[in-house]
C-alpha cells in the first residue's frame, strides 16, 4: 500500500478542501507497522496547509486515521445543535476540538463499533446522523458517502462533486503531480 495514492483515493475531497474529515481504516501489514511516525511525519509537511492527521485507535488488526482540517471541523462541531447533540454522547461545550478528537477516540476503544456521532466530525449533516440512529441503519432516501435521511438532493450534489474530485485527483497523481501540490491550503 502507497499511503500517497491511498489518500488520493480516499481523502481527496478532504485535501481539496471540500469535505471537512475523513476516517480511513489502515490495515496493519509488514510495511506500514510504525504509523506513529509516518503520521507525525504527514502532520509536519502538512499542517501549514490546515491539513491534520490524528490516529483515533488502534488495534492488532487496524489503524483508525482521521484526517481533518480543523478550522472546518470546528466551526460545524461548534453550532449550537450539534453541540448539543454531541452533549448527549459526553462532549463538552468548552472542550477543544483535540480533547473532543480525544474523547472519540476513547468512545472507539470502549466500544466494538463505531461511534454514532463520528459522523459529525466527518461533515455528515446532523439529520442524517439522527436518521441513521433512530432507523438503525435503515431505510436511507440513498447511499453514497454516508446515508442519508434529509436532502437527498443536496447530498447527491456533493457526492457528485467528491467524485469528481477522486477522479481528478487520481489523473493527477498518474502524471506525476505530488501529494503535496493537490492539497489545498
Amino acid at each position: 500500500m502507497e499511503l500517497d495514492s491511498f489518500l488520493i483515493q480516499h481523502c481527496s475531497a478532504t485535501l481539496a478542501g471540500l469535505k471537512m474529515g475523513t476516517l480511513l481504516c489502515l490495515p496493519h501489514c509488514l510495511t506500514y507497522t510504525d504509523y506513529p511516525r509516518i503520521i507525525e511525519r504527514y502532520n509536519l509537511r502538512f499542517n501549514g496547509k490546515q491539513l491534520h492527521f490524528k490516529i483515533l485507535f488502534c488495534c492488532p488488526q487496524r489503524t483508525l486515521l482521521y484526517i481533518y482540517r480543523p478550522t472546518m471541523v470546528e466551526r460545524y462541531l461548534h453550532t449550537e445543535e450539534v453541540r448539543n447533540f454531541l452533549q448527549a454522547y459526553g462532549y463538552s461545550t468548552e472542550q477543544t476540538l483535540l480533547a473532543m478528537l480525544e474523547h472519540l477516540g476513547a468512545r472507539f476503544a470502549a466500544g466494538n463499533c463505531f461511534p454514532h456521532e463520528l459522523g459529525l466530525f466527518l461533515g455528515y449533516p446532523l439529520t442524517d446522523v439522527c436518521g441513521f440512529i433512530r432507523h438503525k441503519g435503515n431505510h436511507a432516501k440513498m447511499c453514497g458517502e454516508w446515508k442519508v435521511y434529509g436532502d437527498a438532493e443536496e447530498a447527491l450534489r456533493l457526492f457528485r462533486r467528491f467524485d469528481c474530485c477522486r477522479r481528478t485527483y487520481s489523473k493527477q497523481l498518474a502524471v506525476g503531480a505530488s501529494l503535496e501540490s493537490l492539497i489545498v491550503a
